[in-house]
């Protein structure tokens, strides 16, 4: 008994450790930056994938500090000039940082903030209120349906009219009035008022018909009248009733789903004014930071963004790239595959092989797949070039300081720049681009999940039908999903490892200080170095100098 209480108890303690490391997974750190952490700490992640970091030389950090509103002229004139390089740009991530008391730069983001909170409050309780009077109206419906469809039945058989008569009707009439009572002295009344027909109108008709005593034959005779009035006057009444609630209830069906639709923007733009101390295990922040006082107005916006180009060398005897010959090598590979299955556990998204061909189509080609009318991106040139194998990657980490002495009138804008160059393989920018595919539909989910729209209430009814449908197909899909990722292991961990013994592991360049120091790297700094001579080049404009 003991031993078994040990093994419950390990089981539990495993459980408990698996949730605990989704929480960590789910809260932490993107999984690109993970990677890049882990290409810095080993000099680069190279075989199956390229992420290399550039040398030391190329990690630069910029820091001009400059008067208000200046720091976001350096900002736009950089990403619209690097537009026409040709690099492409998407932002990763970003929150803002306050002292309890914000500069008046952040009053308007605050107000709105405030606003915003009020409004998606008293939308969310509109929904509410509206989708408790629809299912109050869709109650109604259901009955009056029901009773439709008894008068439906009733034309063909006017028993079924006869029974729901003495069900709905007549056992209200009261004691001793009601035929339910009346059965103590003739048990048999309330089948023989069904049998009856209706124009059966004379006492001695009825007494004759059913074999009964004057006394009953007189009461099932009253009765029938009652019954013919009743169906007289009653359909008319439900079939108007029902007509005025079923408009009621497509009405409010209709404006639950406004409703939803209406608080989108607003819930959006709510969540994207997001402070650091909303971030798991960053509330205390700036508790211990030097620069950082109550009564100091100050704020600062941190941004990571995202800048890539692609790459290629000159070779001696080598074309630079072959028209129309497509993907050299098929950036969708089992790495790609391996780290997705992180990202989908990570964000609670799933993408299956014909959505990421999709995907890496519409980053390809995005002026031809998009719908006429979407926008696209910042950049209207293609993310992801098949001709390409290789790219510039910089992993950029912006944030302006926004400072204000406590009595002085004078605004200081501290802003950085911080370079952190890299060499990707395009599965690695695949991956990259995927996470922030599913960081974005995980956003959206989250604010439908937030409001309650209709396509989460489809997905749970679906879930149910499954539940109850789909047993035994889902234990094949699950038999045949584990045979495939033992497969995948195997071939992972038994034969790569074997094979690599004797092989590179991967199509990619494994030579760094040869071949991607010498062949990259060279092309690599001017490409960096451009962008940051632009930088210092406008904050010089910008003083009034000249280079």
């Amino acid at each position: 008994m003991a031993l078994f209480r040990k093994k419950k108890k390990s089981e539990l303690q495993r459980r408990r450790e698996e949730k605990r490391k989704l929480r960590e997974l789910q809260e932490g750190e993107m999984i690109v930056d993970k990677l890049l952490a882990k290409a810095r700490k080993q000099k680069g992640i190279l075989g199956e994938v390229v992420i290399s970091p550039a040398s030391i030389d190329q990690m630069t950090s910029i820091n001009p500090v400059t008067l208000e509103g200046q720091a976001e002229i350096i900002y736009n004139i950089m990403m619209y000039r690097i537009a026409k390089w040709h690099w492409q740009a998407e932002k990763a991530d970003e929150y803002i940082m306050l002292t309890p008391n914000p500069p008046p730069a952040f009053a308007p983001v605050l107000a709105q903030k405030e606003k915003l909170e009020g409004q998606i409050k008293s939308g969310l309780a509109s929904a509410a209120q509206a989708v408790a009077d629809y299912e109050l109206l869709k109650h109604d419906e259901r009955k009056y349906r029901e009773i439709l469809d008894y008068f439906k039945m009733g034309k063909k058989d006017e028993h079924v009219l006869r029974a729901l008569f003495v069900d709905r009707v007549d056992a209200y009439t009261g004691e001793g009035y009601s035929m339910i009572t009346m059965a103590k002295r003739w048990p048999t009344i309330i089948s023989d008022f069904i049998k009856m027909k209706s124009e059966w109108r004379e006492t001695d008709k009825i007494k004759k018909e059913l074999r009964v005593s004057q006394a009953e034959a007189v009461v099932l005779k009253t009765k029938n009248e009652l019954f013919l009035e009743w169906k007289k006057l009653f359909f008319p009444d439900v079939r108007d009733r029902y007509a005025r609630i079923k408009n009621l209830v497509e009405s409010r069906r209709r404006s639950v789903d406004q409703y939803r639709d209406w608080l989108k923007p607003y819930l959006e733009r709510f969540k994207r004014i997001r402070e650091v101390s909303e971030i798991p295990g960053r509330v205390a922040e700036d508790m211990t930071n030097i620069l950082k006082f109550a009564q100091t107005p100050e704020g600062e916006i941190w941004a990571k963004l995202w800048i890539w180009k692609p790459i290629k060398p000159e070779e001696m005897g080598k074309p630079l790239y072959l028209r129309g010959q497509g993907h050299e090598i098929d950036p969708y590979d089992d790495w790609v595959r391996e780290q997705q299955k992180i990202v989908e556990k990570k964000y609670g998204v799933t993408f299956s092989e014909d959505d990421v061909r999709d995907l890496i189509e519409d980053w390809t080609m995005p002026g031809y797949t998009k719908k006429k009318g979407e926008v696209v991106t910042v950049h209207p040139g293609p993310k992801f070039d098949p001709r390409y194998i290789y790219y510039i990657f910089i992993d950029m980490d912006y944030n302006v300081g926004y400072k204000r002495g406590s009595t002085g009138p004078m605004v200081v804008e501290d802003q950085y720049f911080h370079f952190h160059p890299f060499l990707l393989s395009q599965n690695a920018l695949v991956l990259f681009l995927l996470e922030l595919e599913a960081k974005r539909r995980a956003f959206e989910r989250e604010i439908n999940e937030l409001i309650g729209v209709k396509e989460i209430e489809r997905e749970i009814t679906e879930s149910i039908e499954d539940e109850f449908e789909g047993i035994e197909e889902g234990k094949k899909s699950n038999r045949a999903k584990t045979v495939r990722e033992g497969m995948h292991k195997f071939r992972r961990n038994v034969i790569r490892p074997a094979v690599g013994v004797f092989v590179k592991p991967g199509p990619y360049e494994i030579n760094v200080q040869r071949r991607i120091s010498k062949c990259y790297g060279d092309y690599m700094g001017p490409q960096v170095a451009e962008i940051v001579d632009l930088i210092k080049q406008t904050c010089f404009r910008l003083s009034g100098q000249s280079i």
